[in-house]
């Protein structure tokens, strides 16, 4: 249903509300950002409200502005603000630390290896980490998502209109559990958007294109990449019997104070709490 909503329905909710009350209130995107942020906030001061996609939140927010409502701000996605396009710069719009809020979750290494251990067996989790090429589970998981976000920020930046959303990375990881085979990647995308295989070459001349130009490759993934990956790794190699949305629920939970104090967007949000008489964090 958020998908059906426009910035005039979210505004209109959030004044309705608003007249019962002295809340601040702060538009997020979807659920999981609620489940996120709601554990470090002062319920009694300020709510969060899922409100649909990031335009129609912006949106909410440059209307109440405009008509002097100023107990509205907005949490979004930084996707890819200033890699394809420049943040909005607007002081009651704050952004997450990586591509969205499951990707800062991951992003926040000793929650990731709380769960894999409470999720998967020590002993086998151990030896698949130092069978791989890489020193954490933490970085074996981002190198396995990394080519799915380089494909999806590829597909973006060349407007191929590939359809990445909610991809299957488990359908793509080898055997060993090590890394993801590309070819794969690039033909049930290419399935899934309705394209013919005659455009492989030339995505896959363009995303090693954009592969060589990128240095954090933490930017590129997304949280449901990262997040399905680690699911995918510990169920096949390290003993788990957990879903992919238990471990994601584990991971967002185990989302601290010490990890809040962190968080460029926490701080954020309590600056505009302070800026309205309000401390908004319970931890800060």
């Amino acid at each position: 249903m958020l998908d059906l909503l426009t910035a005039d329905d979210v505004l209109s909710h959030v004044m309705m509300l608003a007249d019962t009350n002295e809340l601040l209130y702060l538009l997020v995107e979807g659920d999981t950002d609620c489940s996120v942020i709601d554990p470090h906030i002062d319920m009694t001061v300020c709510d969060t409200l899922p409100s649909g996609g990031k335009t129609v939140v912006l949106g909410a927010v440059r209307m109440a502005r405009e008509e002097g409502f100023d107990r509205l701000a907005a949490v979004v996605d930084l996707d890819w603000a200033d890699l394809l396009h420049p943040k909005v710069q607007d002081p009651d719009v704050f952004y997450t630390d990586y591509y969205d809020i499951d990707a800062t979750v991951f992003f926040q290494e000793q929650n990731v290896l709380r769960v894999a251990g409470s999720f998967s067996n020590r002993s086998q989790l151990r030896s698949h980490v130092a069978s791989s090429e890489n020193s954490t589970l933490h970085d074996l998981v981002t190198y396995i998502a990394f080519p799915v976000g380089a494909l999806r920020f590829t597909s973006e930046k060349h407007r191929l209109q590939l359809n990445l959303r909610d991809f299957p990375v488990s359908v793509v990881l080898n055997e060993e559990g090590t890394s993801i085979d590309q070819h794969q990647l690039l033909e049930i995308s290419l399935r899934r958007s309705g394209k013919g295989s005659e455009c492989k070459d030339e995505v896959t001349r363009l995303l090693q294109e954009e592969i060589e130009q990128m240095s954090d490759i933490r930017r590129y993934c997304s949280g449901h990449d990262l997040l399905t990956t680690l699911a995918a790794v510990l169920h096949r190699k390290c003993g788990s019997k957990a879903s992919g949305d238990a471990i994601a629920r584990a991971v967002r939970g185990a989302y601290s104070c010490s990890d809040a104090k962190e968080s460029q967007l926490f701080a954020a949000i309590k600056k505009w709490g302070d800026s309205r008489g309000k401390e908004l964090l319970t931890c800060l």
